[in-house]
């Protein structure tokens, strides 16, 4: 959608905006909410791959307990 094209439910917000020269403020105001928008969802993912992460550690953490404690996988398994 270009930034030229008007919806008719902003009709009056843009009109505000163009009586009182606001235009910069408006494009500033949009890349901010852009901007939090992106760090937002970089946040999201973050917290996804440290998810992620921990799983394959609590994987790691029960796969030595049952090496541990199978007597058998013990004798097999390499202790370096």
């Amino acid at each position: 959608m270009s930034s030229r094209a008007t919806r008719s439910d902003f009709a009056p917000i843009e009109a505000h905006i163009a009586r009182f020269g606001l235009e910069r403020t408006a494009h500033l105001a949009q890349a901010v909410a852009d901007a939090a928008r992106a760090a937002t969802l970089a946040a999201g993912r973050a917290w996804k791959r440290f998810g992620a992460h921990m799983e394959r550690g609590y994987a790691a953490e029960l796969d030595r307990r049952a090496i541990e404690a199978d007597a058998f996988l013990r004798r097999s398994a390499p202790r370096y």
